[in-house]
């Protein structure tokens, strides 16, 4: 994924941007209350927080208005998005970890993972799928084996 102009946010901030881009996605736009629904947060913390994306140009936003992403904000919510589902995905799919943690773990990781870090993963993803079909298995079953087998002989 292309790399914006090094705007620097927080995990908060990108958080954020994420729950604008997936509502706008379900909903057609963005209002506050959805807003606060999606990210459980008080009503105070979404308006100072839109009001910091919209300085940043990463939001279009005014008081009781529906909230909409700029093409820069989009690009990024794009990008936490995908790093997210990427980490979610290596974790159920490789590693065969529950969906649930899978996803809470993906939340907290995607603010620290590089975009190398993520290609790097779908890489192995794929590479694993080609190596697994090849002996006859799915990636998180061969795991499961591999760890069964190693405690086995421990």
């Amino acid at each position: 994924m292309k790399q914006n102009k090094k705007v620097k946010l927080s995990a908060s901030l990108e958080d954020y941007l994420e729950a604008i881009y997936l509502i706008c996605k379900d909903d057609g736009e963005a209002r506050s209350k959805k807003i606060k629904e999606h990210l459980q947060v008080s009503g105070p913390s979404v308006t100072e927080a839109l009001q910091l994306l919209a300085e940043k140009g990463l939001v279009n936003y005014a008081p009781y208005e529906s909230i909409t992403l700029t093409p820069e904000g989009d690009e990024l919510a794009r990008d936490v998005l995908h790093r997210h589902e990427t980490l979610r995905d290596f974790f159920i799919d490789v590693l065969g970890i529950d969906a649930k943690l899978a996803d809470e773990g993906a939340c907290k990781m995607e603010h620290a993972a590089s975009a190398n870090i993520i290609d790097r993963m779908v890489k192995y993803t794929k590479y694993l799928k080609i190596e697994c079909k090849e002996y006859g298995c799915d990636k998180v079953n061969c795991f499961e084996n591999y760890l069964k087998e190693k405690e086995k002989n421990t």
